[in-house]
Parts: C-alpha cells; structure tokens; sequence
C-alpha cells in the first residue's frame, strides 16, 4: 500500500487503517469455501487477561478494557503487586512520612530514578 514514488499517505493513514480492510475483504473471500481451523496456543504460552493500558494483569473483578495476551515462561506479570507504603506481605500498614517522601520524588526529576 502506498505510491510508487514515496510520500505521505495522508493525516493518521496507517496499515491498520488502509491495509487491513483491503486484506480483510480479499481473506474473506479467499478462504469462504475452507473450514475454520480452530487455533491452538503453543506449548508453553501462557494465555492472560491484562489491563490494556498497564499491561498489568486483570483482576477478577476488573471491568476496564482488558485484552488476552500470550506470554512465555517466566515473562507474564506477576499474579500482585507490593505497594510501597499501602501493605506488607502480612497485610500490615506501612507507611512513609511526607519528609521522607520528599527526599525520593523532586520536582523535575520526571520521578524515582
């Protein structure tokens, strides 16, 4: 998709939005006559539901957009988080002074680094 001599292809024009479509239209037509092959997760991948915006892992209760994403071993978020100054791993609150605070986070910095 695109001219044979490079330029723009206008205002937010991507594959998704041009290309797509166009494959989406000849795939359908295509494969109209062959049965649906049901997909099959890889051994080892992991399947789990994410906050789209996070990428951390969805909760039961989670009702923003999530998505389904795939994971090797070793890589997908972990099933919680530690907060610093909410808990403990004991469920005990932990807590920091706003003095102590300040020392961490400066304006400017972009924050903890």
């Amino acid at each position: 998709m695109g001219y044979d001599k490079p330029r723009n292809l206008g205002h937010k024009a991507t594959g998704g939005a041009l290309a797509a479509p166009i494959a989406k239209d000849f795939l359908k037509l295509a494969l109209a006559d062959k049965p649906a092959i049901p997909f099959r997760v890889p051994a080892g991948i992991k399947l789990i539901r994410v906050d789209s915006k996070s990428g951390m892992r969805a909760g039961p209760g989670d009702s923003g957009k999530t998505i389904l994403e795939a994971f090797k071993p070793g890589t997908a978020p972990p099933d919680n988080y530690a907060v610093i100054g909410v808990a403990d791993a004991d469920g005990r609150s932990l807590t920091v002074s706003p003095d102590v605070d300040r020392t961490f986070l400066r304006p400017g910095t972009g924050g903890l680094y």
